[in-house]
């Protein structure tokens, strides 16, 4: 077998859904210190909302690159889970125990440091990924489950493909309905012990984002011919999300102000409308990425093009980093806020806040990338038999291609 091209436009999407990643996490920052329903809220709540394709989009390039690497190979479910486990589950545990230590370190309560306690909040993280954003980690675990059962499927139905990525379009379009209409009114505790359980923790739940998997495997499979459709449309497609922008910022408005949803439901990424338009933005952002994949070596785009790779290379780092520079951020600019700047300054600081998380991030996560087995936590290979002064981090990542 041929050795596997490596999918430039691959890395293209990693890094700028990163970006999306901590834009959407900064500017949360700034939506909570502006008084509630004011003008200013609803912009940034309206933005926030549009830029909410990024947990979609990521999903979609995990089954994408799975299926990519997998479905014309030969496949062992244990070789399988071997390699993917040992890159995603070590960095699960380490930084669980990271963000239980930094969030006592920084504000802890009465009996924080309690040996029982810990085991406790220890436990309970392991098994709900509630820490900060290491929902998506738990998520991608689970989908390393059952990702050999997928594979057999798609394979066994290959004729049947267009069909199932319908019905698992139909099913998603339930699910977030059932998500923004239907339990947000049912109490959890009012439930059996198992809905109960689904209901209270359905962010951390594979099933909740099974159409982003599944349309990516498939369109895995026929990625040649899905990629020679979106070199042809690109102009329409890019012409599309223009127009869905507003409609996006239009929901919003609409479930805030005449249907006085609250700003969590309203801006909610688990809702009917995203699916459509999480779709659209990650099909523009692969066709983004072709059109870069073609001009990389181009003397002009070598600088954007190393950019590229680094950001790549280190976006899972990056996502496991981001809590760090998010709260000194947060920390700095209430220290602007009680020091009475003036509120076109607060905001202009908002772009080099995104920027400052984003570079921060990733000078640590290539850091730590480059130490022997201490590189296993953001999802890098590498071992003192391996390394070598000023070598270059191997391929691992959970989110590597």
């Amino acid at each position: 077998m041929s050795k596997r091209r490596h999918l430039y436009e691959i890395d293209l999407m990693r890094a700028f859904i990163m970006l999306g990643v901590l834009s959407v996490h900064t500017t949360s920052f700034f939506l909570s210190m502006n008084p509630k329903a004011s003008p200013a809220f609803l912009a940034i709540g309206a933005l926030i909302t549009s830029m909410h394709f990024t947990r979609e989009s990521f999903m979609f390039m995990t089954g994408l690159v799975l299926f990519i690497t997998y479905y014309h190979r030969t496949f062992r479910t244990i070789d399988f889970w071997k390699k993917r486990f040992l890159l995603i589950a070590i960095p699960y545990i380490a930084w669980n125990v990271v963000y239980i230590v930094f969030k006592g370190l920084n504000n802890p309560g009465q009996n924080y440091w309690a040996p029982l306690t810990l085991l406790n909040d220890m436990r309970h993280s392991l098994f709900t990924g509630n820490q900060y954003y290491l929902y998506y980690v738990l998520v991608t675990i689970q989908f390393y489950v059952v990702f050999p059962l997928l594979l057999k499927g798609l394979r066994k139905f290959e004729r049947y493909h267009l069909q199932i990525l319908i019905g698992s379009f139909v099913v998603q379009l339930l699910l977030m309905a059932a998500c923004k209409f239907i339990l947000p009114n049912i109490h959890y505790t009012k439930l059996p012990p198992v809905l109960s359980n689904l209901e209270q923790y359905r962010d951390q739940i594979v099933l909740t984002y099974q159409f982003w998997f599944i349309a990516g495997g498939i369109i895995a499979c026929h990625y040649t011919k899905v990629t020679a459709f979106i070199k042809q449309h690109h102009r329409l497609l890019l012409a599309t999300l223009i127009f869905s922008i507003p409609i996006v910022w239009g929901h919003y408005f609409l479930d805030r102000l005449v249907f006085h949803e609250v700003e969590g439901t309203a801006e909610t990424v688990l809702q009917p409308i995203m699916i459509p338009y999480s779709l659209l933005v990650t099909i523009n952002l692969w066709s983004a990425g072709l059109q870069w994949a073609a001009r990389r070596t181009q003397v002009g785009w070598r600088p954007m093009s190393w950019l590229i790779g680094c950001a790549a290379n280190a976006s899972f780092g990056i996502y496991l980093i981001q809590p760090f520079p998010i709260t000194y951020m947060e920390k700095f600019i209430h220290h602007l806020d009680h020091a009475g700047i003036p509120t076109w300054l607060h905001y202009s600081l908002w772009p080099f806040c995104i920027l400052f998380v984003y570079c921060t991030g990733m000078l640590f996560a290539h850091w730590i990338g480059k130490i022997p087995y201490l590189s296993y936590i953001v999802g890098r290979k590498m071992s003192f038999t391996k390394w070598r002064p000023n070598s270059p981090t191997l391929p691992g990542s959970p989110l590597h291609n």
